[in-house]
């Protein structure tokens, strides 16, 4: 949704500039997820800060090269939505680890987590008056609700859950490409309000055909 904030903050001609860069910047949260899954396989005293140092190494090393490489309307889209659909079925063969119900989210938990998403949001809308427009397009797509609910996953229970919620992410990444690109041919032409509206509807309605699809040729369960 920050494709939203951009445009009314920045008006519909900066989000179509911007709008492919997205996309390029999912291959990032990619990045940022296998790099926080890779991690987890380490055990020890500072786990979880060794875990963010390599998510964010991962993201910003695949963020800063993309964002010297034009996307394509066309190949961009099909890139990244490939390289999701890989990471889906090879993670749909990873074990689930369930997570402790006795545990219980406290509040402190979901106070945590509502300041750092809105304190991420924050920072990504404010990105157009401070970088060009490739590094805010890239940046627009960072994991600022996955973020803090893989900590708090992480903290209070353990590596083990983190790396289920992390799992199953690309699944529905993969939807983000097909509502960036609605939103690239969209608000242009038809305005924010049915852009956004057309852009949801078409991303929900590729997940569903998306999981029919693995399901019925058995690459999920």
């Amino acid at each position: 949704m920050t494709l939203l904030f951009f445009a009314i903050e920045n008006g519909v001609d900066y989000v179509t500039k911007v709008a492919l860069y997205n996309i390029h910047g999912l291959f990032a949260a990619l990045a940022f997820s296998i790099g926080y899954y890779i991690s987890t396989f380490y055990k020890g005293k500072f786990e979880i800060f060794l875990s963010l140092l390599i998510s964010f190494i991962s993201y910003l090393i695949i963020a800063f090269i993309l964002a010297n490489i034009p996307p394509h309307v066309v190949l961009t889209p099909l890139i990244v939505i490939t390289l999701m659909l890989i990471a889906t079925i090879y993670f749909a063969k990873k074990e689930n680890f369930l997570i402790d119900k006795k545990i219980k989210t406290s509040i402190s938990d979901i106070f945590f987590r509502s300041l750092l998403t809105i304190s991420i949001f924050l920072i990504i809308s404010s990105l157009p008056k401070y970088v060009p427009s490739n590094i805010a397009g890239i940046f627009s797509s960072f994991p600022t609700i996955l973020l803090p609910l893989m900590l708090i996953i992480h903290f209070r229970h353990s590596r083990f859950q983190a790396r289920t919620i992390i799992k199953n992410t690309p699944y529905g990444l993969s939807s983000v490409v097909i509502y960036s690109l609605v939103v690239y041919f969209s608000y242009e032409r038809i305005g924010i309000v049915y852009g956004t509206m057309i852009a949801l509807f078409c991303s929900v309605l590729y997940v569903i055909i998306q999981g029919k699809a693995l399901r019925f040729f058995k690459l999920i369960k």
